[in-house]
Order: structure tokens, then sequence, then C-alpha cells
């Protein structure tokens, strides 16, 4: 019996000194996941810490913010208490001017609705017309009244959005920071919209202008939803004047085009 439980204690003994040991691979990959799971993690703090003095003034905020936008936005307010109360869109129209010469505008088309019109995009509505208009949005709203004044009037020198950069800070120069983080949002929104104008109106003649506008369209408040007479707060929206087209190097206009016009007509969106 003894040496019965001897042996045993040895097989376990032997058993645990047998211990298969972790590939070196296998312990880089690990420590290269938990570093960069950390990295991660410490940026998403920064970008959604509550205090602008310390995000940006102690905190690496304006790093977290170029980590973090467009695609990892976590925004998506879907938990109480303070579910999304407000549908972002961004709208597109183009000047066109077409081989007689003549130089017609078209009607205004709901990019983000044609973007949703498959149910699988849907689900997040994180999709590009939805964060241009959300960026688009919150860069307006930082600007001062006179540079409002201004983005609402045309800018159609060039090719690029100088001129408008321009003509903002000779309106009110006290906020650079203001009119960069605009110009940037333009930037994006200004790209987007010149591929929908290519897709959508392009057969009919020259791109010569695109303008873009961030709608918010509120829905009823979660605290009046029992309330029959509630009334839908009123829509806000971006006032913005004609721009130059803008296309990047390395786009691919014709898969665009081709994709987002099997989304319009599935939304129901034919051209004008």
């Amino acid at each position: 019996m003894v040496d019965q439980d001897v042996s045993t204690r040895r097989r376990a003994s032997e058993g645990s000194t047998d211990r298969p040991r972790l590939p070196f691979a296998a312990k880089v990959i690990a420590g290269a996941a938990v570093v960069l799971l950390g990295g991660h993690m410490f940026l998403t703090a920064v970008y959604n810490a509550p205090s602008e003095e310390l995000k940006y003034g102690v905190l690496p905020g304006a790093v977290a913010d170029r980590y973090i936008r467009p695609y990892l936005v976590q925004d998506y307010k879907i938990f109480a208490p303070d579910p999304a109360d407000t549908d972002r869109q961004l709208w597109v129209r183009a000047w066109v001017e077409e081989p007689d010469g003549e130089r017609v505008r078209t009607d205004w088309i709901n990019a983000s609705h044609v973007e949703l019109s498959e149910a699988y995009r849907k689900t997040l509505r994180k999709q590009l017309s939805v964060v241009g208009a959300e960026r688009l949005m919150a860069a307006y709203s930082a600007l001062g009244d006179a540079q409002k004044q201004v983005a609402a009037e045309n800018h159609l020198d060039g090719k690029e959005l100088y001129a408008l950069n321009d003509a903002l800070l000779a309106a009110d120069d006290s906020n650079a920071a203001a009119v960069s983080e605009f110009i940037r949002a333009d930037n994006y929104v200004t790209s987007y919209a010149t591929q929908v104008a290519h897709a959508m109106w392009g057969e009919e003649g020259e791109i010569v202008g695109v303008q873009a506008r961030a709608v918010y369209d509120p829905v009823i408040r979660w605290a009046d939803r029992r309330d029959p007479d509630a009334q839908r707060p009123p829509s806000r929206y971006t006032d913005l004047g004609w721009v130059p087209p803008m296309e990047w190097p390395g786009q691919d206009r014709e898969a665009f085009t081709r994709t987002f016009r099997a989304w319009a007509e599935q939304a129901g969106e034919g051209q004008s």
C-alpha cells in the first residue's frame, strides 16, 4: 500500500515537471497583444476624458482624437439614461456644367438614407456619411457668428479649401484651432460629396461645385414619449456655400459609383 502511494506521488511529481513550456513566439505575441490592448484602452480613456483642460493640457488628447476618429468612435448612445435623440444625416447636391455650357443645380440627395439602404449597415449607423455629418456639425458649431456667415458664402476659387480657410480667419482669427478643425471636417465631407456627385450626376456633365449639409433631425424626447401632444424639436443644419469638388489620389471613382448607385436604386433615390 505504501509502495503504491509513493508511486502515485512520484508520477504526480514527474507530471508537474514535464508541463510543456509556452513557446517563445507565443510569449512575444501575448506580450504585444497586452501592450496594444493597453494602448487602446489608454487612448480610449483619454478620448472620453470629461475635462477639456485635462484632455488637451495634461493628456495626449490630440493623439487620442486622431486614433479614435472616425472608426473607433463609440458614441452610439443606445443605453439609458442618455439614448440617441437625433437622426443625423448628410445631404449633398452638385453644380453641373452640361455639354452645351449651361450650368444647372441638382436637387439635394440624402446620402445617409442611401448609404443605410442596406439593412446590415443600419446596425451601428456609423457609416461614412453619418460620421461626416457628426464631424461637420461639431466643427461648424465651434465657429463664431462672423465665421458662420463666411462659411455660408460660395468659395469656388482654386481646387482646395484654402480660399475658405483664409476667409474664415480674415473674419475672425481668435479661434484658429476651431477653423482648422472645421476645414478638416469640410475636407472629409467635400471629398465624400464629390464622389456622390460623380456617381449621381457625373454623366450629365462636369462637376464644377458641390454643396454639403449636415442635418440633425431630433425625435420626441424620451421624457415626453407618453405625451400625445408632444412635438418634435425643430431640425438644425449647417449652412455652407458651394466649394470646388475634391478628390484624393488612389480613389476609385468607378467602384464608388457602382456601389452608391446600387444603394440609391434600392433606396428609391433617382437622378434629378
